[in-house]
């Protein structure tokens, strides 16, 4: 592990230290980022080619990082057995988020490596699978959905002018590093639980799901 990211770069390199530095919390703060993204890509690129360092830097906190050389994303993954908690309802979304990758992913419905949904679709699915309902008005749907967003793996992307409809859910495939196949099938025992119970009446917490790494077949060390 160096002591100064100067003795990682080396000489003649484009890089400074504090491109670094600001690599690594813009990391931290989005818990993946994604070469496709303008605002992420210069740190996507940058912890890509320093591998080694940002792994032994990440190690240090705790954290694994999984790179996937498909779709272009590094995601961080803290892996200390005991984790914060997330409440009911944010679980219950994402397991139906991931779930509707999975879904769409056997499918060969991808594109790019993101599944995109109308809000029905999105709706109709969260409600057959928790037995729940969501807002169906935009808005109140947005906010719901932008918690997920902080955890980069959910945008909402204008729809076509002359649409019903505001935007689309697009579930983006860092989705698989933060919910691994083991998780997403404790989540579905969880919500087979808790399936047509209200908020009130669920337990008020579950186990977070940003620890479990799923296995990768086409990751690159």
């Amino acid at each position: 592990m160096p002591r100064e990211w100067a003795e990682v770069i080396g000489q003649g390199a484009i890089y400074q230290p504090e491109d670094f530095k600001l690599a690594a919390y813009q990391l931290i703060s989005n818990q993946i980022l994604y070469e496709s993204n303008n605002q992420q890509s210069f740190a996507y690129r940058l912890i890509d080619r320093y591998r080694n360092a940002f792994r032994e830097t990440f190690d240090l906190l705790g954290m694994s990082l999984k790179f996937d050389s498909t779709y272009r994303y590094v995601a961080v993954i803290p892996y200390l057995e005991k984790q914060k908690n997330m409440s009911t309802a944010d679980a219950l979304l994402l397991l139906v988020l991931r779930k509707l990758y999975h879904i769409k992913a056997l499918q060969g419905s991808l594109d790019s490596g993101s599944a995109v949904l109308p809000i029905d679709e999105f709706l109709e699915s969260y409600r057959a699978e928790t037995g729940r309902e969501l807002p169906p008005e935009a808005g109140a749907l947005k906010e719901l959905l932008g918690r997920m967003k902080a955890f980069g793996v959910v945008k909402m992307p204008a729809t076509e002018p002359g649409s019903d409809q505001p935007f689309d859910v697009e579930i983006l495939p860092g989705i698989e590093a933060i919910v691994s196949e083991a998780t997403l099938n404790r989540l579905t025992e969880y919500a087979g639980r808790t399936r047509g119970v209200s908020v009130e009446d669920a337990p008020e917490k579950v186990q977070a799901v940003e620890t479990a790494v799923v296995r990768d077949d086409h990751e690159e060390a």
